[in-house]
């Protein structure tokens, strides 16, 4: 793990022990319930509809035709929230949170909309650089309490120099505020080169962070 190597402290236990963790998740996992219950209630609909009029007459294929894409984006939505929870959960189930310093700056990123440049579209988006022990950049992120949609934080001030991160930087993971919450995932459009040791790569496999077909040290 870089952090060790960086001498950066690493929090004992994994990431979901975290209080209100845990909570949040429940609460995200429970969006999944709608969206198979409008899943259902759009086939039902379909299919009474086929039954009343026949699925060979007009009405019918005219009602199959405009259910059909709705059902798919349904279908698609609810099993991308559903991979998305799932992924979230692993993450944090597997790593514990590791103590990073930071800097916040607009940094170039790749954009819908924004100048073209090298056949690409940039704009800049705040985000949080993790650094190394000798300043300079090692990886950057979102910010963490961006589209946070769970409970804010009390107590005292946490600090602005500081990220905790669970997961491997040369792909992804988990940030958050100091404390753990907010959180929010996070994964690098291109993953770092660095290559990692054996049990480094097996916890990112493990996490569903590291495709399989990677190399690890030797």
């Amino acid at each position: 793990m870089i952090a060790l190597e960086y001498g950066y402290e690493v929090l004992p236990g994994v990431a979901m022990d975290t209080p209100g963790v845990e909570d949040v998740l429940r609460r995200r996992e429970r969006g999944l319930r709608w969206g198979v219950l409008a899943l259902t209630a759009e086939v039902v609909l379909l299919a009474v509809v086929l039954l009343v009029v026949g699925p060979g007459s007009a009405p019918g294929m005219v009602t199959a035709a405009c259910l059909a894409p709705v059902i798919a984006s349904t279908a698609g939505l609810t099993l991308l929230w559903r991979r998305a929870r799932r992924r979230e959960r692993l993450v944090m189930s597997t790593y514990g949170w590791q103590i990073w310093p930071v800097r916040t700056q607009d940094v170039r990123v790749v954009t819908a909309e924004g100048e073209r440049a090298q056949g690409r579209r940039w704009g800049t988006d705040g985000r949080v650089v993790l650094l190394q022990p000798d300043g300079q950049s090692h990886c950057s992120f979102p910010v963490p309490s961006d589209g946070w949609d769970g409970p804010q934080p009390r107590g005292r001030q946490r600090p602005g120099n500081q990220v905790w991160f669970a997961g491997d930087t040369r792909f992804g993971g988990m940030v958050a505020e100091p404390g753990g919450l907010p959180f929010r995932y996070v994964v690098r459009s291109v993953p770092g080169k660095r290559r990692g040791w054996v049990a480094e790569d097996e916890l990112a496999r493990r996490a569903g962070l590291m495709p399989r077909n990677r190399r690890h040290r030797p």
